[in-house]
Formats: C-alpha cells, sequence, structure tokens
C-alpha cells in the first residue's frame, strides 16, 4: 500500500461522510431562528403594526380614561379612588375583549392561511422542523400581540388615569391584573393555533374563539361556578385586584386553570401539526 494513497475501504467512506456533512441537521427546534424572522418580518411590513396600536391604543386606553373622566364630571361627589375605580373597570373589560379580536383578526389565517397557500409546506421543505413552526408563531404573535393590544394602552391608560383623577392606580396590583389579562391573551392565542390545526378554512375557528367568548359570559349568569375552569372573569380578577387588592376564589382557580389550559392547547397544536398532510 503506498503511503498517502486512502485504501479501498476508505474510498467507499469518503462520500458518505461527505454527504452527512453536507445533509443539514434537523432537530425538534431546527430552523427556529429564521422562522421567528419570517414571523416579525410579517408583522413589521406595512401598515398592519400601525392600525393594531392605534385601534388598541384607542379603544382600551383613550375610552377607559374618557369614561373616567365623564364619571368624574357628572358626579362632582367622586373621589379620585372612584373616578380610578370607573377607568379601571372599562379597561379590564375592554383589554379582555380586545384580546380576543386582536387573536382572532391576526392569527385566524397563521396556520390555515398558509396551509391553503402551501407557503407551510414550502418553508417546512427547508431544514425546518414543524415544532419550530408552530412555536415561532407562538412566541412572535404573542409578543406583538401583547405589546399593540395591552401593554403600550396600559401604559397610556396608567398616565392618563393619574391625569383624570389626580392620583395613580396602586402601580403593583395594576401589575397584576395587567398580568391576568396577558395569561388571557394567552390562552386565546394558543386555542386559535391549536384550532388552525384542525379546520380548513378561517370561519370555524373564528366562529369558535368568538363563540366561546360570548358563551362564557352567558354562563357566568346561569353557572358561575364553570367560570373558575376558564378566563371569561379574567377582567373581574383585574379589576377586584387592582380596587378592592384581592382577587375573588373563582380568579384564584381560574388562574391556574387557564395557565394549564394553554399548555395543553399548545401542546395539541404541535401534536396536529406534527401528523398534519401539507
Amino acid at each position: 500500500m503506498t503511503a498517502g494513497h486512502p485504501t479501498d475501504a476508505a474510498r467507499k467512506t469518503l462520500p458518505q461522510e461527505r454527504e452527512e456533512l453536507l445533509r443539514p441537521v434537523e432537530g425538534p427546534l431546527s430552523g427556529f431562528r429564521n422562522l421567528v424572522g419570517k414571523e416579525n418580518g410579517e408583522w413589521t411590513r406595512g401598515p398592519a403594526i400601525i392600525a393594531h396600536g392605534v385601534i388598541w391604543m384607542v379603544i382600551v386606553a383613550f375610552i377607559s380614561a374618557a369614561i373616567a373622566y365623564i364619571r368624574g364630571e357628572m358626579e362632582p361627589s367622586y373621589t379620585p379612588a372612584d373616578i380610578n375605580r370607573a377607568g379601571a373597570l372599562m379597561f379590564f373589560v375592554l383589554g379582555s375583549v380586545a384580546s380576543v379580536i386582536a387573536v382572532v383578526a391576526r392569527t385566524q389565517g397563521a396556520i390555515i392561511g398558509e396551509k391553503q397557500l402551501g407557503t407551510a409546506a414550502w418553508v417546512l421543505s427547508k431544514p425546518a422542523s414543524r415544532r419550530a413552526f408552530v412555536l415561532a408563531k407562538l412566541v412572535v404573535n404573542y409578543r406583538w400581540l401583547l405589546s399593540v393590544t395591552l401593554l403600550f394602552p396600559a401604559l397610556a391608560f396608567y398616565v392618563l388615569s393619574v391625569a383624570v383623577s389626580g392620583a395613580p392606580q396602586p402601580p403593583l396590583l395594576f401589575l397584576g391584573g395587567f398580568a391576568i389579562l396577558a395569561l388571557g391573551l394567552f390562552f386565546y392565542l394558543a386555542l386559535s393555533l391549536f384550532l388552525g390545526t384542525v379546520f380548513e378554512s378561517r370561519g370555524p375557528l373564528a366562529g369558535c374563539v368568538f363563540g366561546f367568548m360570548v358563551a362564557g359570559f352567558m354562563i357566568a349568569n346561569y353557572a358561575p361556578w364553570l367560570t373558575a375552569a376558564f378566563p371569561w372573569l379574567f377582567f373581574q380578577s383585574g379589576f377586584y385586584l387592582v380596587t378592592e387588592g384581592f382577587i375573588p376564589g373563582y380568579g384564584l382557580v381560574s388562574i391556574p386553570a387557564t395557565a394549564l389550559w394553554s399548555v395543553l392547547f399548545v401542546y395539541l397544536a404541535l401534536q396536529r401539526f406534527k401528523r398534519a398532510e401539507l
């Protein structure tokens, strides 16, 4: 055997080694970073993010502050605490409803639309996993929806409420109430993405999410004990926390229950999309 020349066995293994080196490494989260960049681009490209920001700033922050101001003008006997109560109630009601509307408006086509257009199959033909595909949509959409629907409006409302009443909302309690709304938004986002793996058109998804919210308000009047299992009365939990300093008993149950439901919906979405035909 001449020095410096590979043997026959070595010659046969070299192409196999090159093939292994050139083959993309796939894992449970392969392609996650690239998919996150793609989802961020869809949010920041065009006027959509500005439209969302303006709409929810007006509805959640300005209307809540305006209601507090009007109530204060109509009731001269109102104290700053009374004015803050009126504003806080509107903020948590509108924030809860806005979370559901924003989730449906933005994510009803997040998975269904890509399946219909064939872009999901195209993206997954790259070195990207199905798990990364779903989780990227979850992480990016939650980040932007939380920011434009709740975070920035909450900051604006807090400042406006001080200007209207002359006294700030309790900062730590208000932060706790905001966290409750943020959990509710995550619940509806996880539900929407899960339903996106179940249905093939957007109508049933939107109907199910909206119907779930409306049904919850109706059920609260006839079977209030059921509200402890879902985030239907999160607006009350946040309101009582900010204004009274405590969370009602049903809220103490619904908060961990909603967190568990959210994790379950994410898990089901991953499992269904893993087996979906694209």
